[in-house]
Protein backbone atom coordinates (compact mmCIF):
# COMPACT_ATOMS: atom_id res chain seq x y z
CA UNK A 1 0.00 0.00 0.00
CA UNK A 2 1.21 3.45 -0.96
CA UNK A 3 1.05 6.08 1.79
CA UNK A 4 0.61 8.75 -0.89
CA UNK A 5 -2.29 7.07 -2.71
CA UNK A 6 -5.07 9.67 -2.55
CA UNK A 7 -7.84 7.24 -3.47
CA UNK A 8 -6.79 5.04 -0.57
CA UNK A 9 -6.50 7.94 1.89
CA UNK A 10 -9.84 9.41 0.86
CA UNK A 11 -11.50 5.99 1.18
CA UNK A 12 -10.16 5.90 4.73
CA UNK A 13 -11.60 9.37 5.37
CA UNK A 14 -14.99 8.15 4.15
CA UNK A 15 -14.87 5.41 6.78
CA UNK A 16 -14.31 8.06 9.47
CA UNK A 17 -17.36 10.20 8.68
CA UNK A 18 -20.00 10.99 11.31
CA UNK A 19 -23.08 8.88 11.98
CA UNK A 20 -25.83 9.32 14.59
CA UNK A 21 -26.13 5.56 15.02
CA UNK A 22 -23.23 3.47 16.41
CA UNK A 23 -21.72 1.30 13.71
CA UNK A 24 -18.53 -0.41 12.62
CA UNK A 25 -17.40 0.34 9.08
CA UNK A 26 -15.23 -2.37 7.67
CA UNK A 27 -12.44 -2.23 5.14
CA UNK A 28 -13.80 -4.78 2.72
CA UNK A 29 -16.78 -7.10 3.26
CA UNK A 30 -18.10 -7.65 6.78
CA UNK A 31 -16.43 -10.88 7.93
CA UNK A 32 -18.49 -13.77 9.27
CA UNK A 33 -17.58 -15.20 12.66
CA UNK A 34 -19.16 -16.78 15.72
CA UNK A 35 -16.45 -15.59 18.09
CA UNK A 36 -15.00 -12.08 17.74
CA UNK A 37 -12.24 -10.32 19.69
CA UNK A 38 -12.24 -6.54 19.22
CA UNK A 39 -9.25 -4.37 20.05
CA UNK A 40 -10.49 -0.79 19.99
CA UNK A 41 -7.98 2.01 20.42
CA UNK A 42 -6.42 5.17 19.07
CA UNK A 43 -3.42 3.29 17.57
CA UNK A 44 -1.22 6.38 17.59
CA UNK A 45 0.74 4.43 16.36
CA UNK A 46 -0.06 0.70 16.40
CA UNK A 47 2.55 -1.13 18.47
CA UNK A 48 3.98 -4.62 18.69
CA UNK A 49 1.79 -5.12 21.78
CA UNK A 50 -1.37 -4.38 19.77
CA UNK A 51 -0.30 -6.92 17.18
CA UNK A 52 0.53 -9.54 19.82
CA UNK A 53 -2.82 -9.08 21.60
CA UNK A 54 -4.73 -9.66 18.35
CA UNK A 55 -2.62 -12.67 17.39
CA UNK A 56 -3.01 -14.14 20.86
CA UNK A 57 -6.80 -13.85 20.61
CA UNK A 58 -6.70 -15.77 17.33
CA UNK A 59 -4.42 -18.40 18.80
CA UNK A 60 -6.78 -18.69 21.77
CA UNK A 61 -9.67 -19.77 19.56
CA UNK A 62 -11.39 -16.57 18.38
CA UNK A 63 -12.44 -16.90 14.74
CA UNK A 64 -11.89 -13.19 14.15
CA UNK A 65 -9.68 -10.58 15.74
CA UNK A 66 -10.54 -7.02 14.82
CA UNK A 67 -8.74 -3.70 15.13
CA UNK A 68 -11.31 -0.92 15.57
CA UNK A 69 -10.36 2.75 15.24
CA UNK A 70 -13.01 5.06 16.73
CA UNK A 71 -13.72 8.26 14.88
CA UNK A 72 -13.13 10.09 18.17
CA UNK A 73 -11.45 7.86 20.77
CA UNK A 74 -12.78 8.61 24.25
CA UNK A 75 -10.31 10.52 26.39
CA UNK A 76 -7.61 10.69 23.72
CA UNK A 77 -5.78 13.61 22.15
CA UNK A 78 -6.33 13.75 18.39
CA UNK A 79 -2.81 14.99 17.67
CA UNK A 80 -0.20 12.72 16.13
CA UNK A 81 -0.69 10.25 13.33
CA UNK A 82 -3.54 11.19 10.99
CA UNK A 83 -6.55 8.85 11.32
CA UNK A 84 -6.18 7.97 7.64
CA UNK A 85 -2.58 6.93 8.31
CA UNK A 86 -3.54 4.97 11.42
CA UNK A 87 -5.89 2.91 9.26
CA UNK A 88 -3.11 2.42 6.75
CA UNK A 89 -0.80 1.16 9.50
CA UNK A 90 -3.46 -1.20 10.83
CA UNK A 91 -4.08 -2.63 7.39
CA UNK A 92 -0.37 -3.30 7.06
CA UNK A 93 -0.40 -5.52 10.16
CA UNK A 94 -3.69 -7.27 9.36
CA UNK A 95 -3.03 -8.72 5.91
CA UNK A 96 -4.40 -12.21 6.43
CA UNK A 97 -7.75 -13.88 6.97
CA UNK A 98 -8.92 -13.87 10.56
CA UNK A 99 -7.82 -10.31 11.31
CA UNK A 100 -10.02 -7.39 10.23
CA UNK A 101 -9.79 -3.60 10.37
CA UNK A 102 -12.76 -1.29 10.90
CA UNK A 103 -13.63 2.17 12.10
CA UNK A 104 -16.15 2.90 14.81
CA UNK A 105 -18.51 5.84 14.60
CA UNK A 106 -18.55 6.10 18.41
CA UNK A 107 -15.80 5.97 21.01
CA UNK A 108 -17.46 4.48 24.09
CA UNK A 109 -17.49 0.73 24.60
CA UNK A 110 -21.21 0.73 25.36
CA UNK A 111 -21.90 2.10 21.89
CA UNK A 112 -19.37 -0.18 20.23
CA UNK A 113 -20.95 -3.19 21.95
CA UNK A 114 -24.27 -2.33 20.30
CA UNK A 115 -22.55 -1.91 16.94
CA UNK A 116 -20.78 -5.26 17.38
CA UNK A 117 -24.07 -7.01 18.18
CA UNK A 118 -25.49 -5.69 14.89
CA UNK A 119 -22.41 -6.61 12.86
CA UNK A 120 -22.06 -10.08 14.39
CA UNK A 121 -25.50 -11.39 15.39
CA UNK A 122 -25.35 -14.33 17.80
CA UNK A 123 -21.55 -14.12 18.04
CA UNK A 124 -19.60 -14.36 21.28
CA UNK A 125 -17.97 -10.92 21.52
CA UNK A 126 -15.02 -10.02 23.71
CA UNK A 127 -13.23 -6.69 23.85
CA UNK A 128 -9.46 -6.74 24.26
CA UNK A 129 -8.24 -3.85 26.39
CA UNK A 130 -5.55 -2.46 28.60
CA UNK A 131 -6.26 -1.86 32.27
CA UNK A 132 -6.44 1.93 31.75
CA UNK A 133 -9.36 1.50 29.35
CA UNK A 134 -11.18 -0.85 31.72
CA UNK A 135 -10.82 1.64 34.57
CA UNK A 136 -12.23 4.31 32.26
CA UNK A 137 -15.33 2.17 31.63
CA UNK A 138 -16.40 2.59 35.25
CA UNK A 139 -15.99 6.39 35.36
CA UNK A 140 -19.31 8.22 35.67
CA UNK A 141 -18.22 11.16 33.49
CA UNK A 142 -18.88 9.20 30.29
CA UNK A 143 -22.54 8.41 30.95
CA UNK A 144 -25.88 10.02 31.67
CA UNK A 145 -26.86 6.89 33.60
CA UNK A 146 -23.71 4.94 34.52
CA UNK A 147 -25.33 1.79 35.90
CA UNK A 148 -27.84 1.42 33.06
CA UNK A 149 -25.07 1.87 30.50
CA UNK A 150 -22.82 -0.68 32.20
CA UNK A 151 -25.66 -3.19 32.41
CA UNK A 152 -26.27 -2.77 28.67
CA UNK A 153 -22.55 -3.14 27.97
CA UNK A 154 -21.91 -6.28 30.00
CA UNK A 155 -25.14 -7.92 28.82
CA UNK A 156 -23.60 -7.98 25.34
CA UNK A 157 -19.85 -8.41 25.75
CA UNK A 158 -17.05 -9.47 28.05
CA UNK A 159 -13.51 -8.11 28.41
CA UNK A 160 -10.08 -9.68 28.23
CA UNK A 161 -7.66 -7.32 29.94
CA UNK A 162 -3.89 -7.15 29.56
CA UNK A 163 -2.68 -4.84 32.35
CA UNK A 164 0.64 -3.10 32.45
CA UNK A 165 2.90 -4.36 35.21
CA UNK A 166 2.20 -1.43 37.54
CA UNK A 167 -1.57 -1.30 36.98
CA UNK A 168 -2.61 -4.52 38.73
CA UNK A 169 -3.37 -3.11 42.20
CA UNK A 170 -5.41 -0.19 40.86
CA UNK A 171 -7.39 -2.45 38.53
CA UNK A 172 -8.19 -4.84 41.37
CA UNK A 173 -9.31 -1.91 43.52
CA UNK A 174 -11.64 -0.62 40.82
CA UNK A 175 -13.16 -4.05 40.15
CA UNK A 176 -13.51 -4.66 43.88
CA UNK A 177 -15.39 -1.42 44.57
CA UNK A 178 -18.94 -2.15 45.82
CA UNK A 179 -20.59 -0.43 42.85
CA UNK A 180 -18.51 -2.47 40.36
CA UNK A 181 -18.37 -5.96 41.86
CA UNK A 182 -21.41 -7.25 39.99
CA UNK A 183 -19.64 -6.60 36.68
CA UNK A 184 -16.27 -8.08 37.65
CA UNK A 185 -17.07 -11.60 36.42
CA UNK A 186 -17.28 -10.25 32.85
CA UNK A 187 -13.64 -9.10 33.01
CA UNK A 188 -10.83 -11.62 32.75
CA UNK A 189 -7.20 -10.60 33.31
CA UNK A 190 -4.51 -12.22 31.12
CA UNK A 191 -1.04 -10.67 31.49
CA UNK A 192 1.13 -9.99 28.47
CA UNK A 193 4.68 -11.24 28.09
CA UNK A 194 7.00 -8.97 30.15
CA UNK A 195 8.81 -7.86 26.99
CA UNK A 196 5.71 -5.98 25.79
CA UNK A 197 3.64 -5.59 28.95
CA UNK A 198 4.64 -1.93 29.39
CA UNK A 199 4.76 -1.07 25.70
CA UNK A 200 2.39 1.74 24.73
CA UNK A 201 1.83 4.13 21.85
CA UNK A 202 2.82 6.95 24.21
CA UNK A 203 6.19 5.31 24.77
CA UNK A 204 6.74 4.81 21.04
CA UNK A 205 5.85 8.44 20.32
CA UNK A 206 8.34 9.57 22.95
CA UNK A 207 11.10 7.50 21.36
CA UNK A 208 10.34 8.84 17.89
CA UNK A 209 10.08 12.45 19.09
CA UNK A 210 13.53 12.04 20.65
CA UNK A 211 14.90 10.74 17.35
CA UNK A 212 15.35 7.18 18.63
CA UNK A 213 14.79 4.00 16.64
CA UNK A 214 11.43 2.30 17.27
CA UNK A 215 12.47 -1.01 15.72
CA UNK A 216 11.04 -3.83 17.80
CA UNK A 217 8.47 -1.58 19.43
CA UNK A 218 6.21 -1.55 16.38
CA UNK A 219 5.63 -4.20 13.70
CA UNK A 220 8.14 -3.96 10.83
CA UNK A 221 5.57 -2.67 8.31
CA UNK A 222 4.57 0.09 10.72
CA UNK A 223 8.22 0.95 11.34
CA UNK A 224 8.71 1.39 7.60
CA UNK A 225 5.63 3.61 7.35
CA UNK A 226 6.75 5.79 10.26
CA UNK A 227 10.22 6.08 8.76
CA UNK A 228 8.70 7.26 5.49
CA UNK A 229 6.18 9.74 6.92
CA UNK A 230 8.09 10.95 10.01
CA UNK A 231 4.89 11.96 11.88
CA UNK A 232 6.65 12.42 15.22
CA UNK A 233 9.91 13.93 14.01
CA UNK A 234 10.98 17.36 15.14
CA UNK A 235 10.20 20.16 12.65
CA UNK A 236 13.02 21.36 10.44
CA UNK A 237 14.39 24.90 10.51
CA UNK A 238 15.47 26.67 7.34
CA UNK A 239 16.24 30.39 6.91
CA UNK A 240 14.20 31.28 9.98
CA UNK A 241 11.21 29.14 8.91
CA UNK A 242 9.99 26.10 10.83
CA UNK A 243 8.94 23.33 8.44
CA UNK A 244 6.97 20.32 9.67
CA UNK A 245 6.75 17.88 6.74
CA UNK A 246 3.98 15.86 8.36
CA UNK A 247 1.85 18.94 9.00
CA UNK A 248 2.38 19.86 5.34
CA UNK A 249 1.10 16.38 4.40
CA UNK A 250 -2.01 16.88 6.52
CA UNK A 251 -2.73 20.29 4.98
CA UNK A 252 -2.25 18.98 1.46
CA UNK A 253 -4.66 16.10 2.08
CA UNK A 254 -7.25 18.53 3.48
CA UNK A 255 -6.86 20.85 0.48
CA UNK A 256 -7.12 18.03 -2.04
CA UNK A 257 -10.14 16.55 -0.26
CA UNK A 258 -12.12 19.67 -1.17
CA UNK A 259 -11.49 18.97 -4.88
CA UNK A 260 -11.64 15.21 -4.48
CA UNK A 261 -12.90 14.29 -7.93
CA UNK A 262 -10.06 16.13 -9.64
CA UNK A 263 -7.50 15.13 -7.03
CA UNK A 264 -8.16 11.39 -7.32
CA UNK A 265 -7.86 11.66 -11.08
CA UNK A 266 -4.95 14.02 -11.55
CA UNK A 267 -3.18 15.05 -8.34
CA UNK A 268 0.17 13.59 -7.33
CA UNK A 269 0.35 13.86 -3.55
CA UNK A 270 3.92 12.63 -3.39
CA UNK A 271 5.14 15.23 -5.90
CA UNK A 272 3.16 18.00 -4.23
CA UNK A 273 4.56 17.05 -0.84
CA UNK A 274 8.09 16.96 -2.21
CA UNK A 275 7.62 20.46 -3.62
CA UNK A 276 5.88 21.80 -0.50
CA UNK A 277 8.68 20.62 1.79
CA UNK A 278 11.51 21.80 -0.44
CA UNK A 279 13.70 24.75 0.47
CA UNK A 280 13.02 26.41 -2.87
CA UNK A 281 11.04 29.67 -3.32
CA UNK A 282 8.26 27.56 -4.85
CA UNK A 283 8.18 25.34 -1.77
CA UNK A 284 7.94 28.37 0.49
CA UNK A 285 5.07 29.66 -1.64
CA UNK A 286 3.17 26.38 -1.30
CA UNK A 287 3.60 26.43 2.47
CA UNK A 288 2.36 30.03 2.70
CA UNK A 289 -0.62 29.16 0.52
CA UNK A 290 -1.51 26.17 2.68
CA UNK A 291 -1.08 28.19 5.89
CA UNK A 292 -3.60 30.75 4.65
CA UNK A 293 -6.24 28.09 4.04
CA UNK A 294 -7.20 25.58 1.41
CA UNK A 295 -6.08 26.76 -2.05
CA UNK A 296 -8.70 26.75 -4.77
CA UNK A 297 -8.76 24.37 -7.76
CA UNK A 298 -6.91 26.79 -10.06
CA UNK A 299 -4.09 27.25 -7.56
CA UNK A 300 -3.86 23.49 -6.99
CA UNK A 301 -3.62 22.96 -10.73
CA UNK A 302 -0.78 25.46 -10.87
CA UNK A 303 0.98 23.81 -7.94
CA UNK A 304 0.52 20.40 -9.54
CA UNK A 305 2.18 21.71 -12.70
CA UNK A 306 5.10 23.04 -10.63
CA UNK A 307 5.42 19.75 -8.76
CA UNK A 308 5.46 17.74 -11.97
CA UNK A 309 7.99 19.98 -13.73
Amino acid sequence: MDAFDLQLLFAHRDLLSESPEPAFRFIGPVPKAKSVAILSGSFNPPTAAHHLIAERARAGGCELAMFALPRRPAGKDHAGLLPEDRLLALRMIAPRAGIAVATSTHGLYVHQAGAAAKAFPDADIVFLAGSDKVVQIFESQWYEDRDASLEALFARVSFLVSPRSSDGPHLRAVLGAPENRRFADAIRVVPLHPSVADLSSTRVRGLLEAGADATGYVPPAVANLLAELQPFARPQRFAGEVIDPYEVRARLIDALWIVREWAERAADLRALHRLATSMSPEGAHVRRTLALGSPGPEELLRLQALASA
